[in-house]
């Protein structure tokens, strides 16, 4: 099984209408790097925080799911940017302060 993991949307919580793809939500800001993407995502996986109607990231889904989760982690892994030699993300974004709502950023399984 081989997965990839895509940027499907970046907004507030209440406007993200879901997707029936496994997927998962990271909380985002301006000037994020790859790698503290990455790890935000890795974060994700290991706390089983999957949304959507994939089967196999259930707790129950045995040696299939395991295959699952260990093919999002290497689909985590493959993001490269789309624009070569991008340092940092989601720079359209204000700074927070403490009555900011979270942004976050959302990222879709699917096979490859």
């Amino acid at each position: 099984m081989k997965l990839e993991c895509k940027h499907a949307d970046t907004c507030l919580p209440d406007y993200w209408s879901g997707h029936h793809l496994a997927h998962v939500q990271i909380p985002v800001y301006p000037r994020m790097t790859l790698k503290m993407i990455k790890e935000e995502l890795h974060s994700e996986l290991n706390q089983g925080a999957i949304a959507g109607n994939e089967p196999l990231t259930q707790d129950d889904s045995g040696p299939d799911g395991d295959k699952w989760f260990k093919a999002a982690h290497a689909a985590v892994n493959r993001i490269k940017p789309a624009t070569k030699g991008q340092r940092s993300f989601f720079n359209d974004l204000e700074e927070p302060d403490e009555d900011s709502e979270t942004v976050y950023a959302f990222f879709v399984f699917d096979e490859a």
